[in-house]
């Protein structure tokens, strides 16, 4: 058995979505790269969704899919901007990013002017911290830095300083980085940069990406795909420039198109992507399959009112995984079995329930609430909504009351815990048996 869900590693620009596309995004990538070839005009595409929805993993095969098999043309750069945020200015990690993509010849040698202007566009010090760590002084930061950098001290920021007080300087530096730029589109080849994980960054660092994208790289065939959650980097918006800022007005300066990853599998799929997920990590940690089974039937359930995301089923397998197997779960009565994995459900989506169930001051309407079941649902004649809403309620009524809404069916719910008579004390020996042994920490 696994605790956690195996991460596959994914070998960035070689790797693309081949024949293991489990939540089968691969259309999704073949119509970003129809449309990032034929377009001219520097794009800026958002790949928008919520923490843990996938993104990351999605933009990393699509780099290696875009010309492996979609028959892409552009160069294609991945560049993690949350592992880059230590650096106070973007250009720099852009440049080299693309730097290390491109071939070795004429253009890699017509690149390294490129990055001596970024370094020289850099904030002073930062253009000073980079030309030291880098292969030499003269050939990052250019003559005009030479002789300040090797006296050290104040005398190079001092020098450094000057030059970034020149307006004439900065205007021409910034032309010639575009040049360099159009030097590698000449020929109708676009460049693709992709920007991962730009929500995640320190709000400073992320808003200068996007300056730097819109003033240093509008130039033809260079189009950027971002994976990022808007509705974050719209908080970063307020955060830097005020609460009564137009956070997305102000994006749209910034961002020509934004798509959403598809939520259902394959085009006319039904089943969402977190359900398809949950079953085959599920089966591959080997969890008890009746746990995953049930867990399918409420967050079916749930999806329809919260969101949740990749990551948060993630956590719920291992809580599941985690349950005691002196017990073995599929040869429990059923209303534990709905029990415990209501419980593990709310210890990631939301734990004051967890927490309010064990104490027992939980309601039954609070509960109807969350699992966005109505009373049509429950008065359906239809099987599913039977057994995922009506059961569901009835299990959960009896365990928090002893009792059931309609007194007929006391006696059915009640054997579901092989209880009758005892329902207030199930909850407590579930809390015994199942859980507050272990704390799970972010991984």
């Amino acid at each position: 058995m696994r605790l956690f869900p195996r991460q596959k590693d994914v070998l960035l620009y070689s790797e693309g979505f081949g024949d293991d596309d489990l939540l089968e995004r691969k259309p999704a990538g073949e119509r970003i790269s129809e449309l990032l070839e034929r377009v001219d005009d520097p794009m800026v595409l958002a790949v928008d969704g919520p923490w843990g929805s996938g993104k990351s993993y999605f933009l990393r095969r699509w780099v290696g899919a875009h010309t492996a098999e979609n028959g892409g043309t552009a160069t294609t750069v991945y560049f993690d901007a949350f592992a880059n945020d230590y650096l106070d200015d973007p250009l720099i990690g852009l440049t080299g990013a693309i730097g290390e993509r491109l071939p070795a010849g004429k253009s890699r040698v017509s690149w390294k002017k490129a990055k001596k202007v970024a370094v020289t566009l850099a904030r002073p010090i930062l253009r000073i911290g980079a030309a030291a760590a880098t292969a030499g002084a003269t050939e990052v930061a250019g003559p005009i830095l030479d002789a300040a950098i090797e006296a050290g001290g104040k005398q190079a920021e001092e020098a450094a300083e000057a030059f970034w007080k020149r307006e004439d300087g900065r205007r021409a530096a910034m032309v010639q980085f575009r040049a360099a730029l159009a030097e590698l589109t000449k020929d109708g080849v676009p460049l693709v940069i992709v920007v991962d994980e730009l929500d995640r960054c320190r709000p400073d660092y992320a808003l200068s990406v996007l300056e730097v994208i819109k003033h240093f790289f509008a130039v033809e065939r260079v189009h950027f795909v971002l994976g990022v959650n808007l509705d974050a980097l719209e908080h970063i918006v307020r955060v830097r420039h005020g609460a009564g800022v137009n956070a997305p007005d102000y994006l749209k300066r910034f961002v020509s198109l934004s798509m959403q990853l598809p939520q259902f599998v394959g085009q006319n799929s039904s089943v969402h992507a977190t359900i398809k997920y949950l079953q085959s990590a599920g089966l591959d940690m080997g969890i008890e399959p009746k746990a995953i089974e049930i867990a399918e039937e409420q967050l079916e359930l749930l999806i329809t009112t919260n969101p949740i995301s990749l990551r948060d089923v993630e956590k719920v397998l291992t809580r599941l995984a985690l349950l005691p197997r002196r017990h073995k779960f599929g040869s429990l009565y059923a209303g534990y079995q709905k029990v415990i994995v209501s419980l593990v459900i709310w210890q990631v989506l939301r734990p004051e329930f967890y927490h309010r169930a064990l104490r027992q001051t939980l309601g039954v309407d609070e509960l109807q609430a969350f699992f966005g079941i109505t009373r049509p649902m429950l008065d359906s004649k239809s099987d599913v909504y039977k057994h995922a809403a009506y059961i569901l309620l009835g299990t959960w009524n009896y365990a928090l009351t002893g009792t059931t809404e309609n007194p007929d069916d006391r006696v059915n719910f009640a054997r579901t815990f092989d209880s009758f008579g005892q329902g207030t004390k199930i909850l407590s020996r579930i809390e015994r048996d199942f859980f507050g042994f272990f704390e799970v920490g972010e991984n």
